[in-house]
């Protein structure tokens, strides 16, 4: 476009594939050599004369012409070759990167961190064991240094263009407050050197104050802060600290309980042991039967072979008081 003088309102917009964009102004049309050699934008071009716009429906014919006449096998397999895909061959593509220091530069010359590149071509020229682990470690140390030093002089090259902007902005500017005599002198007022002078004085001393203000109460945050963080530090040790009781009563507590258990179990087996060794108790034995008492009849004696009959015995009881049964029961 510089070429032809030709500016952007002279032109219309069109991609490659043939889609227009957007019209910006005139109706010329600008296409790029490699574009217009191909044959069948060229024959519609001519056909139409340059009156009619690419539309949608046109592209898919012109883009089956182009792509026919370029995608052939031996021009894909050329680009297969060329890029190293097929047969795969990585040399290809590194050696665009693998730059060889020129001879002409000074042997005694020291090159930059930026030229990691011709660095490492170094290393590869002089090296002959590249398969090394050494050799590979000193490489990747290399490219990270390199780019570490990059990183900061950009950096570096930040902050002194920051500082620069920052310089020559306008500087806020303040009145100088002078002070007026009390007496009154007609309403002119004459300012000498000396005055000027003291009101400066006071205008500095009045900045120096506003500073050690502000750098006391940076200060007085500090400790505040630090007040804060060692209160949080003790608060958060005393939590370790009854945590840790507090595991260790339960600890102990298990180990009570545990304790406790055991002994019990050494009873009971102790209890076992015992009544296993007395053996099976004897099966108790009915008592010998008591003899009843029969009762006499008569004087005492009884004649015709009479039996002598007992008297009944009285219910025994657990209290001390004797029983007499009733005279009822006893004729």
């Amino acid at each position: 476009m510089a070429e032809y003088n030709v500016s952007p309102t002279h032109i219309f917009n069109m991609d490659e594939k043939g889609f227009q964009l957007g019209q910006v102004g005139r109706t010329k049309r600008i296409f790029s050599k490699a574009l217009y050699k191909q044959k069948g934008l060229v024959e519609y071009l001519q056909d139409s004369q340059g009156l009619l716009n690419l539309t949608k429906g046109d592209f898919f014919p012109l883009f089956w012409r182009s792509w026919s006449s370029v995608f052939k096998p031996q021009l894909i397999q050329r680009s297969f070759e060329a890029t190293g895909v097929y047969p795969p061959d990585p040399d290809v593509i590194l050696q665009k990167f693998a730059k060889e220091a020129s001879d002409s530069e000074s042997s005694s010359s020291v090159l930059s961190g930026s030229d990691w590149l011709k660095l490492k071509s170094i290393i590869r020229r002089e090296v002959k064991d590249q398969g090394s682990k050494d050799v590979k470690k000193l490489q990747r140390s290399l490219c990270h240094i390199s780019a570490q030093n990059q990183i900061l002089h950009n950096e570096i090259r930040g902050l002194r263009r920051s500082l620069s902007i920052k310089e020559s902005r306008p500087k806020k500017s303040y009145t100088l407050q002078l002070d007026e005599d009390n007496e009154y002198n007609g309403g002119a007022v004459l300012w000498s050197p000396k005055r000027m002078q003291q009101a400066r004085d006071r205008r500095a001393s009045q900045q120096q104050q506003a500073e050690l203000e502000k750098l006391q109460k940076a200060k007085q945050a500090e400790i505040t802060k630090a007040a804060r963080d060692c209160k949080l530090q003790l608060k958060a040790a005393r939590r370790v600290e009854m945590e840790k009781r507090r595991e260790e009563k339960r600890v102990e507590a298990a180990a009570k309980e545990a304790k406790k258990q055991h002994q019990q179990l050494i009873n009971n087996t102790k209890k076992l042991i015992k009544l296993s060794q007395k053996g099976k108790r004897k099966a108790s034995q009915a008592h010998p039967p008591v003899a009843k008492r029969q009762k006499r009849v008569g004087d005492g004696t009884a004649s015709g072979g009479a039996q002598v009959v007992a008297q009944p015995v009285p219910p025994q009881k657990t209290k001390t008081r004797t029983i007499r049964r009733p005279k009822k029961d006893l004729d």
